[in-house]
């Protein structure tokens, strides 16, 4: 709108109507999500809410127990009833999630599908059902690790500025959160998936940039078995 001064409700129709009318090309209907995926993302905001707490509880009083071992004792026994419920909580949680999904006919099979990947966790998995609305949208490798935050983007303008390509903080935090761990535990227990990373390390790739081509990786072979249709079977050596 530019700079404007004062504001009435009439004023402001006429610039909503004008902004329809101008950009009505570029409109797109809306596809209402799942009802089962709604209350996925309701119990998602849940865990999330309850291992903050959880994490709250526990770091302090294992901070104050460093400075101050029998306060931290003391705080540790008078917490003990919260801290055992939130982790109560956290399974109850959990339970239901999976619950949800396996009275879904079709959610039950793209989350099997999605597990069938290896590294790839329940908690990543339904993350990923929830946010593409059961991979009806992102079935794109590019588009969906940019939207979780791996996709590398270069930065150069000129001859002035220049930097090494790197991912964008415009993500998706909770998914690029879960990837990451995925891609970590990858790196541990998949051999192939370890190869892979020493192998991009070996060739002069930092750590970190090695670790997100692991994580671009999962996301790839999640977007391939979806449209296949099929598990993600290993390679026979």
């Amino acid at each position: 709108m530019g700079l404007v001064r004062g504001k009435t409700d009439k004023i402001d129709a006429e610039r909503i109507a004008k902004f329809a009318f101008d950009h009505q090309r570029d409109a797109k209907l809306v596809k209402l999500s799942h009802p089962t995926l709604n209350r996925l993302k309701d119990l998602m905001k849940t865990r999330i809410r309850l291992q903050k707490g959880l994490q709250s509880q526990t770091v302090a009083i294992n901070e104050l127990t460093k400075v101050d071992p029998k306060a931290g004792r003391e705080i540790e026994r008078v917490s003990r009833q919260a801290v055992e419920g939130l982790k109560k909580s956290l399974v109850k949680v959990e339970e239901k999630m999976e619950e949800l999904v396996n009275i879904d006919k079709q959610l039950r099979a793209l989350y099997q599908l999605v597990t069938s990947v290896k590294s790839v966790g329940k908690v990543l998995a339904i993350d990923l059902i929830v946010y593409t609305d059961g991979f009806t949208r992102m079935l794109d490798n590019r588009k969906l690790a940019c939207y979780c935050g791996v996709a590398p983007f270069e930065y150069r303008s000129g001859t002035s500025i220049f930097s090494q390509p790197g991912t964008s903080s415009f993500a998706n935090k909770q998914l690029k959160h879960h990837l990451h761990m995925c891609a970590m535990n990858a790196v541990k227990c998949h051999k192939e998936l370890r190869e892979y990373y020493l192998r991009k390390t070996e060739n002069g790739k930092s750590k970190m940039s090695a670790l997100n081509a692991v994580r671009n990786k999962l996301l790839h072979r999640v977007v391939a078995v979806v449209k296949r249709g099929t598990p993600y079977q290993e390679k026979l050596d």
